[in-house]
């Protein structure tokens, strides 16, 4: 039998427009399958198209990792390369049905995407921050009886008894997380990534977020000396910028 299998895991997720953020729904999902014995890894991904129209903020981060901006858009999730126009709106009775429909719709996605993985020999799931993740499992109906279930970002902070957590983005800058198109990198680790998912292998991209996931715990594992080294590095310098203020050429 073959060795059990790590998943690490991000779903992507989008508020429902008209409801300011009162109703969420899973807009795709990735996983990233590491076996430790080859240390290969494969990709797995899906976006969900339901007809319901949502909104996706995205923050803007400067060169340490802090929240500077955020940037909304809204789009219909059966049609995401086309951009609403900005403005106010508030769902009707119909609205609100349809946009239940649309979020059972996802949860039925992520429960068949999930099965489609259970001959993967998978032992261990690992998030970034675990709560939504694990929720949307329970409504979408995911077992994760018998699987380790890990938080990347829960054991960091408890490594180093950290005050606060520590986001993803900021992590990526303590490893070195790099991409150049066909391969995705950490200052230790290299990986080759599939042509078919190069286009999609970015942050705040749920494969791509997955991904990052893996090369930060293989530094923190693998490497632990100089992962500590940096995330005090790290932690110096975002203290350093949020009492000093901004740099105006970094936003």
């Amino acid at each position: 039998m073959p060795d059990p299998q790590t998943a690490f895991i991000d779903m992507e997720f989008a508020g429902i427009r008209g409801t300011r953020q009162g109703m969420q729904i899973p807009i795709e999902i990735g996983i990233v399958l590491h076996e430790p014995v080859s240390d290969t890894i494969s990709f797995f991904g899906r976006a969900f198209s339901h007809d319901v129209e949502v909104e996706l903020w995205k923050n803007v981060t400067n060169h340490v990792g802090k929240r500077v901006d955020g940037h909304r858009r809204a789009f219909n999730l059966s049609r995401p390369g086309e951009t609403l126009p900005d403005e106010k709106i508030r769902l009707n009775a119909e609205g609100i049905r349809r946009a239940k429909d649309a979020i059972a719709g996802a949860h039925a996605d992520v429960r068949a995407f999930m099965q489609a993985l259970n001959a993967k020999q998978i032992g261990t799931l690992v998030f970034f921050a675990r709560r939504r993740e694990m929720e949307t499992f329970q409504r979408a109906r995911v077992s994760t009886t018998g699987f380790v279930i890990r938080d990347l970002q829960g054991e960091i902070r408890h490594q180093y008894s950290l005050k606060e957590d520590v986001s993803l983005d900021r992590m990526s800058l303590v490893i070195g997380f790099a991409l150049n198109g066909r391969t995705l990198s950490s200052r230790h680790f290299s990986y080759r990534i599939p042509e078919k998912f190069r286009y999609i292998i970015k942050p705040h991209k749920a494969v791509g977020d997955a991904a990052r996931m893996l090369l930060v715990a293989q530094e923190f594992r693998h490497f632990p000396d100089d992962f500590e080294a940096g995330v005090k590095d790290h932690l110096r310098e975002y203290e350093a910028q949020k009492n000093h203020g901004d740099d105006p050429q970094t936003g």
